[in-house]
């Protein structure tokens, strides 16, 4: 029984595995020397025959997993984006080791031109503009997507922290680490979607340093008693 579990187990991941390659080979245009536009085709051609064949199994390892299409999407959406994370997170983690020789801001702006550059090219970023445009209504894509964001706030909230350490700041009440993350992922994604429509729409380098202006006048010196509209006001 155990040796049928694990079996089993291999068998979904390297369907997984082989489907998210199809996605990125398609997005990057590899395949066959065709490029293949960003599009719901990508997905569509996403069929069993096709992702068992790449996987090297037969067609029924992929039905002895799932029994439909809608299921497999369902696991291949959670695949895709835990793919997806993992990566964001490493990328994040390998430039906040450098902050000594960086510098907080720095580390900072480049932290958050290396995140849009990187989710501008990310297929897992295409298929959730997809996925919540096609079935937003549906509670599971939604549940996969919300989990998902509050994956990625976990570690935003972890790199702001150590950067006002870093900075010697604090979040400005009533301001959050929650509140900030989130703040975080809405900037990146929509600079990173406007950089894919037009990609000479603005420079990275400035909107690193309006990300940072945005957490500057969110945090505080410990001790400093201004609210977010005294800075309005009056400045910094």
């Amino acid at each position: 029984m155990s040796l049928m579990l694990n079996e089993d187990t291999d068998s979904k991941e390297r369907l997984l595995a082989a489907a998210w390659d199809l996605v990125i080979t398609s997005f990057s245009g590899d395949e066959d020397g065709r490029a293949t536009k960003t599009s719901p085709r990508v997905f569509d051609q996403l069929t069993a025959a096709r992702i068992s064949r790449h996987a090297g199994l037969t067609t029924g390892a992929f039905y002895n997993r799932w029994l439909d299409r809608e299921a497999f999407m369902a696991d291949f959406l959670e695949y895709a984006l835990s793919v997806s994370r993992s990566e964001a997170m490493a990328n994040v983690a390998e430039l906040f080791a450098k902050i000594d020789s960086l510098g907080p801001s720095q580390m900072a702006i480049e932290t958050i031109k290396r995140t849009i550059e990187a989710t501008t090219h990310d297929p897992a970023f295409a298929i959730q503009l997809y996925l919540w445009a096609l079935a937003k209504n549906r509670k599971e894509v939604l549940d996969d997507l919300r989990v998902g964001y509050q994956e990625t706030r976990e570690g935003l909230q972890m790199l702001l922290q150590g950067f006002l350490a870093e900075a010697g700041r604090e979040l400005r009440p009533p301001f959050t680490n929650d509140l900030a993350a989130s703040m975080m992922i809405a900037l990146v994604e929509g600079a990173s979607l406007q950089r894919g429509i037009d990609p000479e729409a603005f420079d990275l380098e400035q909107v690193g340093n309006a990300i940072i202006a945005i957490w500057a006048a969110m945090s505080r010196v410990p001790g400093d008693e201004r609210t977010g509209t005294d800075i309005f006001k009056h400045g910094l």
